[in-house]
């Protein structure tokens, strides 16, 4: 008795099929949230050195007085008449959108100088910088949303208390502690007001568009596959499991292998 190699037979139809159904790739859960973290942050912040020279003014904010020396030699020694020029004139305000491209940015006070503009923390720095020029003594305070600089004679606000003091820098170094006031319906709308609504609307289009397909991707590769699978199933053979329900992957592998084997022997009769 004589019989043929079907291996080879086998092996090419098992190949067609699982190519067919391994056409389009798909990921592991912790793939597709590093993939969702990474677009975010790279829609947020195209250059990463922005994020981390922010990070670095908060820990160590830059006060420097020889910056501001012209600028405070025409002053008066009234820090509340220096905050008033600072706030109206020198830093009207504006976003960090608007100013540097990002949502949050500490700059120094040499780069809110030249911004012409800016928000709390540019307005702070400059401040700070003013008084210390003019041997003004004076502290920075910091809330959910809101930096300051406190000074001998200031006076207390809605947003500039000591109820609402997340942290403070006394001598180059910070402090902290949970506020005695948080309203976290003004604190959301604040934050959205600073970080969402000044956003670019190309810029949030590209963010929202990522973050809506990426997770998606698993679903459209099942989807595609099973497209796949249809196009290319042998003759005779039933239709592919639909992608979102039905027989698992692993099941849909096994069915076709079998098929793949019966396959060659039907190609292959034994020979007696």
């Amino acid at each position: 008795m004589e019989a043929h190699d079907y291996a080879p037979a086998r092996a090419s139809v098992t190949a067609v099929v699982e190519s067919s159904y391994h056409g389009t790739m798909r990921f592991p859960r912790l793939v597709l949230v590093f993939l969702t973290l990474s677009w975010a942050f790279v829609m947020l912040y195209p250059d990463p050195a922005v994020l981390v020279r922010s990070v670095r003014d908060t820990v160590h904010p830059n006060i420097d007085p020889a910056a501001v020396a012209s600028i405070a030699r025409r002053l008066p020694n009234d820090p509340k008449a220096i905050e008033a020029y600072v706030l109206d004139r020198q830093v009207p305000y504006a976003y960090d959108w608007q100013t540097a491209g990002v949502p949050w940015y500490f700059p120094t006070t040499r780069e809110a100088l030249r911004m012409g503009s800016g928000d709390c923390e540019s307005r702070a720095v400059v401040l700070a910088s003013i008084l210390t020029a003019k041997g003004i003594p004076n502290h920075l305070y910091m809330s959910l949303d809101h930096i300051w600089v406190d000074y001998p004679g200031k006076t207390a606000n809605v947003l500039e208390n000591p109820g609402v003091q997340l942290a403070g820098s006394r001598n180059g170094h910070w402090f902290f502690r949970w506020p005695a006031v948080v309203n976290l319906r003004q604190e959301w709308a604040a934050q959205v007001a600073m970080y969402w609504t000044p956003a670019p609307p190309a810029r949030v289009a590209l963010l929202g568009l990522g973050l809506l397909l990426i997770p998606l991707w698993n679903v459209l590769a099942r989807i595609g596959a099973g497209r796949g699978l249809r196009r290319r199933a042998l003759p005779g053979a039933p239709l592919a499991a639909d992608a979102l329900g039905g027989t698992s992957a692993a099941k849909e592998r096994q069915r076709l292998r079998r098929l793949a084997r019966g396959a060659g022997f039907a190609a292959h009769p034994q020979r007696v």
